[in-house]
């Protein structure tokens, strides 16, 4: 997975547990796509206090992501909703108009929920 969405991931997991300059630090990095000078010039610090900010701050996240595991278990439920929904598809390929209208319902119902 790239650091850039495993790290958006971690902090919609855990970024209560940070503090206010972290989840600051962190969503002008990875969310806003800031540079370090960029984030040091709004947040008034150095560039290197910046990046010593980020590096604590993403060991924090994935402390606790190794104590707690939120982001293995959301893979994983991503992954068999995405394997049911491709089964689904194959069975209502073979069903009848009716049942395949029902399935084509529950489909739509699991594909949003692997946008929430």
């Amino acid at each position: 997975m790239d650091k850039f969405v495993e790290i958006s991931l971690l902090f919609d997991f855990y970024s209560d547990f940070l503090t206010d300059k972290q989840k600051l630090t962190i969503d002008y990095y990875y969310n806003l796509n800031y540079s370090l000078a960029e984030i040091g010039e709004e947040m008034g610090i150095s560039r290197q206090g910046v990046r010593d900010m980020l590096v604590r701050s993403e060991e924090t996240l994935y402390n606790f992501d190794r104590k707690l595991s939120l982001l293995d278990k959301y893979v994983k439920k991503q992954e068999m909703l995405k394997t049911c929904i491709s089964k689904l598809v194959i069975a209502a390929e073979k069903s009848s108009d009716d049942s395949a209208a029902l399935i084509k319902e529950v489909v739509d119902i699991l594909e949003k929920s692997l946008d929430d």
